[in-house]
C-alpha cells in the first residue's frame, strides 16, 4: 500500500508541474487509469508519463484480452487477473460516463478501509450500473 500511495503521489506531482495550464494544485487533477492488453513480461521499459501497475485481481467479472473488455464471470471463477495498467494524471473526462464504470480499487479482498484508487473500466453499450449494481472490486492481493 505505501509503494502505490508514494508511486501515485509522484505521478499526480509529475502531472501538475508538467501541465502549462491554470492548475495550482492536486483538486483539480484526478487519476486516469486505462487497462491495456500487455502482461507484465511484455513490458520493457517505463511509460513515457504515469507508471505501469500489474497484479491487480477482479472480483464480480472477468477480463477478455482479445478484445480488451470486461464480461461477465463465468460460473467457476472467483476472480481474474488484470493485464498491466496504465495510470496517469490529469483533468476528469465527462464524455462517455455512462459507459465508464470507476471500480475501487482496495489493498486488500477484505476491503479495510477506503479504496487505494479508482480504476477506469469502459464498457460500449454496457451501462455502468450493472457493475455497480454487482459490487464489482478490484484488489492488489
Amino acid at each position: 500500500k505505501a509503494v502505490v500511495s508514494t508511486q501515485s503521489t509522484g505521478v499526480m506531482h509529475e502531472a501538475v508541474q508538467s501541465f502549462d495550464g491554470g492548475a495550482q494544485n492536486f483538486e483539480e487533477f484526478n487519476f486516469q487509469t486505462e487497462i491495456t492488453n500487455r502482461d507484465k513480461d511484455h513490458i520493457r521499459e517505463a511509460p513515457h508519463e504515469g507508471m505501469f501497475l500489474y497484479g491487480i485481481y477482479l472480483y464480480g467479472a472477468s477480463w477478455e484480452r482479445t478484445i480488451n473488455e470486461m464480461q461477465d464471470m463465468s460460473p467457476k471463477c472467483k476472480f481474474a487477473q488484470l493485464p498491466v495498467v496504465h495510470v496517469t494524471a490529469g483533468f476528469s473526462q465527462t464524455d462517455r460516463t455512462h459507459c465508464l464504470f470507476q471500480c475501487p480499487v482496495y489493498n486488500t479482498r477484505t476491503m479495510d478501509g477506503a479504496p487505494l484508487f479508482s480504476l477506469d473500466i469502459f464498457n460500449e453499450n454496457v451501462h455502468n450500473s450493472k457493475w455497480a449494481l454487482r459490487g464489482l472490486c478490484c484488489s492488489l492481493r
